[in-house]
């Protein structure tokens, strides 16, 4: 098994999802057979991972349910200020211990294997996964200046236009930290969180890599969805999942 730490961002409240949202944690949902977090799980395992946190918040009993019944190796935190503060402190939440490398994940993706041996492909370097366009809609644009041969991150925008240059890729929600990226992280997040409680992870990860380059690997025809509401979940039904299905058979 890899030494990496994955950390699964799951305390969110699922507003846009409505009266789903209201009963189950977006990471529970689900498509096939198993739960978005199950599935997530089984993938890394696929790829060397056994170590997984879920960072709680919304509903976290249904999370500790599925830890006593079906997954005893979850290692459950919990966010108790997730209905003040944004996902930068559940990340900080999440890094609570830990100063190896870490794998974030968002807890309301489903993905096809790729995307997991992209982003840990070289350990020496933090990597935030990028997809080609998806039209899949709420996406984040990703922008990354060359540095060294390697596309690195600028900045993260739901805006398009917010930079002149056409964007790199759009944020899959999976990414990859260096025990050097974490320890940063743990030092300049709580002081980012103090300016804006709600701060988002995201902009997190843009703030370290201003010191700490953050790799943007590309996988232009990647099968993933997040799934924020009803029509993206069945968006991720019907035209993704078959072929996350398909991937796996390979």
């Amino acid at each position: 098994m890899l030494d990496i730490k994955a950390i699964f961002l799951a305390a969110g409240r699922g507003v846009r999802m409505g009266e789903r949202g209201r009963m189950t944690p977006k990471g529970l949902i689900s498509i096939g057979e198993r739960t978005f977090l199950e599935e997530a799980v089984t993938t890394l395992a696929d790829n060397g991972m056994g170590n997984a946190r879920v960072v709680t918040g919304h509903l976290a009993e249904q999370y500790r349910d599925l830890a006593a019944i079906r997954c005893p190796d979850l290692d459950l935190r919990h966010n108790p200020d997730f209905e003040v503060k944004g996902s930068l402190q559940s990340l900080l939440v999440g890094l609570e211990g830990e100063d190896g490398p870490c794998l974030l994940l968002e807890s309301d993706l489903i993905f096809e294997p790729r995307a997991v041996a992209t982003v840990i492909a070289r350990p020496d370097r933090s990597a935030l996964l990028v997809s080609g366009a998806t039209g899949a809609g709420d996406e984040v644009h990703v922008w990354a200046d060359k540095t060294e041969g390697d596309h690195c991150l600028r900045d993260m925008s739901k805006l398009v236009d917010r930079w002149p240059d056409v964007p790199h890729g759009e944020l899959v929600g999976l990414t990859y930290l260096t025990g050097d990226a974490v320890r940063y992280l743990k030092r300049i997040g709580p002081d980012l969180v103090l300016d804006n409680a709600m701060e988002d992870y995201e902009n997190g990860l843009v703030e370290l890599a201003r010191s700490h380059p953050v790799t943007c690997p590309k996988v232009t025809d990647l099968a993933w969805a997040e799934v924020d509401n009803e029509a993206m979940l069945a968006r991720a039904a019907e035209q993704v999942y078959p072929r996350i299905l398909a991937a796996r058979a390979r």
